[in-house]
Order: C-alpha cells, then sequence, then structure tokens
C-alpha cells in the first residue's frame, strides 16, 4: 500500500520530479508530540532503524496533486478554489492501530491508521473535497471521476522492518481546518502552507 495516496484521478504523478502540493490535516501541538514519542517506543520496543518525520511534518493526507517539474502555479490555483467550495464539519480524529506499510523497496512507512467512528469525519472531509476539485479541475464539470480511495493515516518513520498491525494508545485531536501544504523533494523542514480552511461547528465532540 503507498504512503501517498488518493491522488485524483487525471493527475498524474512522475518519478524525478521535486514539487509536491497536497491537502492534508497537520496534527497539532499535544497529537504530535504525543505521535512523537509512540514513535520512539515503538523504535526501541521492535528494534526498527530508519528516519522518522519531524513532528512538524505530522500529517494525515487527505489529496495528493501529485509531483511537478516546477511550483504548479496554475494547480494551486484550482486547488484554492475548489477548497473554498467544501462544506464538512470540524471532527475528532483518533488514529490508533500501528502497522508497517508494504512497499517494493526497503522504506516502508510505520504509520498510525484509525477505523470507523475514529476517522469518520474524515472521511467525510476527504468525499467533499475531491467532490470539489473534481469539479474544478474539470471546469465545472461534476462526478468525471470517482472518489478516490483513502486509507487515513500518519506515517511516523520510514523503516526496512515490517511491523505487523497491532493497537496503540490512540493519538487523536479535534481537526478544525485542512491546509494545502506544499514539500520541495528533499527539504528537511516544515511544509510550506498555501492555504487553511476553516471546517464549521464540531460534528460530535
Amino acid at each position: 500500500m503507498p504512503d501517498d495516496q488518493s491522488l485524483l484521478p487525471g493527475i498524474a504523478s512522475a518519478p524525478g520530479l521535486h514539487h509536491h502540493v497536497f491537502f492534508a490535516v497537520l496534527a497539532d501541538a499535544d497529537a504530535g508530540l504525543k505521535a512523537d514519542r509512540l514513535c520512539d517506543q515503538e523504535m526501541a520496543l521492535r528494534h526498527l532503524e530508519g528516519s522518522k518525520v519531524r513532528r512538524e511534518r505530522l500529517h494525515v493526507t487527505l489529496v495528493s496533486l501529485g509531483w511537478d517539474a516546477e511550483f504548479p502555479e496554475h494547480k494551486v490555483g484550482l486547488a484554492g478554489l475548489a477548497a473554498g467550495l467544501v462544506d464538512a464539519p470540524a471532527f475528532l480524529l483518533r488514529l490508533d492501530r500501528c502497522l508497517s506499510f508494504q512497499r517494493r523497496n526497503a522504506r516502508r512507512p510505520l504509520v498510525l491508521c484509525g477505523h470507523g467512528a475514529g476517522v469518520a469525519g474524515f472521511l467525510e472531509l476527504h468525499r467533499s473535497l475531491c467532490g470539489a476539485l473534481d469539479s474544478s479541475f474539470s471546469g465545472g464539470a461534476s462526478a468525471v471521476h470517482g472518489i478516490p480511495s483513502v486509507t487515513p493515516h500518519m506515517t511516523l518513520m520510514y523503516s526496512p522492518s515490517v511491523v505487523e498491525p497491532h493497537p496503540v494508545e490512540p493519538v487523536e485531536w479535534t481537526v478544525r481546518e485542512f491546509q494545502l501544504l506544499y514539500n520541495l523533494r528533499g527539504s528537511p523542514g516544515p511544509y510550506r502552507v498555501l492555504g487553511r480552511w476553516t471546517l464549521h461547528g464540531p460534528q460530535c465532540m
């Protein structure tokens, strides 16, 4: 299973490209700290080696807009218009399982996942955003593509080891906004936030 899923249909990714724009929800300070400590515990308990994701980069991807050779200004503009149309409530996001995603190479993501009610609000936001993006990128037509599948997850680190799914103490926070983020391949610092959109009144807290 790939780490960056939910690539909007019609927006292809390609190897050798360096500019990545994607929608996500960033972990708040408390959730980021808890996830970072949980990663340290997993590394110690399971003798994992590899590279951790920096705390300020911990996030759950909503939709990837793919990789580009140059900063995609036109794509960012369309994405911003679409995000402004999203109508979804704030929600509690709960991640309570840890596991490795399989990859063909040895750089396997160790991730936190959720299920059921713990990710219901995220999936509602994902559906709303994908519908708005589909319309924006197709010039106003609706339902041109199906909604891409997504497994809500937060990547903690990359390791050659395989960790089987197991429950962990939940990492959870109330998601009140989503962000459009920019990443330059190889950059170690925080993602550049290109836009933020507030979600309306809480669904259930």
